[in-house]
């Protein structure tokens, strides 16, 4: 434990990973599933009642209607890829949505990446956090984790997922976990964000579900940051075009990771881990430097820290690959992957089936050598445990 009393500079050593090889040869920790009919697709796994009240039910026909659902999780409508955000070449042979067919997908990226786990993130509940109502929330939650199970868990023994929370009830959301985490396919809980920051003592009943359980609490970019008023909101106000938005999606992160450390989320619950997907590399050596000043500068404000906040960073806090920053000068990669501890720190994830997806053959090839193993297996073996 460090002394925060300490004016000692913090070590540059870098523990070392002698740890045998792994029996997995990659680890990807970001395929977004997508539901081939749409949220029709959770009929069967809703209540008659439920149905009824997200207009899910016989009433309405959603094959003819020309709409793929009747219920609508908020998206983002302000911020549109003139591209799309789904790869043409993911589509199935059947014509469906690309990232909609476990067989196709286990053939496109596992078979031809030689990937042994696939960690799933669903793609259409990234925004669940923005709903208004919490018990619509809940019951979509609750109805796409049996969904996945079913429909992709049990298509192909590589594939693992995240079970889906709606953090706007709480106790509702570490009951899910509970439930839902019973089955050890779900290696993962998804917190999709909401305006309140991750360090608040709202989110204390899931932290302790997920804990309970071993389970890392993972986090994604929503597609509602700075439009809707119940996701997170982004500093300035509101960008112009997409690419302003997408650039500045990282600040959100680096919002939540200070919260986390702040409030002590991490001395609270000690075996809690949370893994940033798609938030970056590039903010960390700030963040962290900051921090880590002005904690011993102002300590008596926050006296439940009792460590540097860059080892909670290092001990708690874990990072994807996508999107790996790409600077002109390789040797600058490295650097920041020196600061981040990326050897402890830093797992492999392509983003498929999205626009930005990135490809193993590539990405890998871009890192420190001494890192790479790590990297694309043991990093996600550690984190994920044995569910993995």
């Amino acid at each position: 434990m460090t002394d925060l009393l300490s004016s000692a500079p913090a070590t540059d050593s870098v523990p070392t990973t002698d740890t045998p090889p792994s029996r997995y040869e990659l680890v990807d920790c970001d395929v977004h599933p997508i539901m081939k009919g749409g949220m029709e697709e959770l009929r069967p796994y809703l209540s008659r009642a439920s149905q009824h009240r997200l207009g899910l039910d016989e009433r309405r026909d959603l094959t003819t209607t020309g709409h793929r659902e009747a219920v609508s999780i908020p998206r983002n409508t302000l911020y549109v890829n003139q591209a799309g955000v789904l790869r043409g070449d993911a589509r199935a042979p059947d014509g469906s949505a690309p990232g909609a067919d476990p067989s196709f997908t286990a053939q496109q990226l596992l078979d031809a990446n030689s990937i042994s786990r696939a960690v799933l993130i669903g793609g259409e509940v990234l925004g669940l956090g923005a709903m208004p109502d919490p018990d619509a929330a809940a019951m979509i939650a609750s109805a796409y984790n049996d969904w996945l199970a079913d429909t992709w868990l049990s298509a192909d023994e590589r594939y693992r997922g995240n079970l889906v929370v709606a953090a706007q009830d709480p106790q509702l959301a570490a009951a899910e976990v509970r439930r839902a985490g019973q089955d050890e396919r779900f290696v993962a809980v998804l917190l999709p964000l909401t305006n309140i920051l991750m360090g608040q003592r709202h989110y204390y009943p899931i932290y302790e579900a997920a804990a309970e359980l071993a389970l890392p609490i993972t986090v994604h970019p929503n597609s509602g940051e700075g439009i809707f008023r119940t996701s997170p909101t982004l500093a300035g106000g509101t960008p112009t075009y997409y690419v302003e938005w997408q650039a500045g999606l990282s600040q959100v992160f680096q919002a939540n990771v200070i919260s986390l450390i702040c409030q002590g989320v991490f001395e609270r619950f000690p075996t809690l881990k949370v893994i940033l997907t798609e938030g970056g590399l590039g903010w960390i050596p700030d963040v962290i430097w900051r921090l880590d000043k002005n904690v011993r500068g102002l300590r008596d404000e926050v006296p439940w820290i009792r460590r540097l906040p860059s080892e909670y960073v290092f001990d708690h806090v874990r990072f994807t690959t996508q999107p790996l920053p790409e600077p002109k000068r390789r040797l600058h990669l490295q650097v920041l992957c020196e600061i981040a501890q990326a050897e402890r720190t830093l797992m492999f994830s392509s983003d498929y089936p999205h626009w930005d997806f990135d490809d193993p053959r590539h990405v890998l090839t871009a890192l420190p050598a001494e890192i790479r193993r790590q990297v694309k297996a043991d990093n996600a073996i550690a984190t994920y445990g044995g569910r993995l």
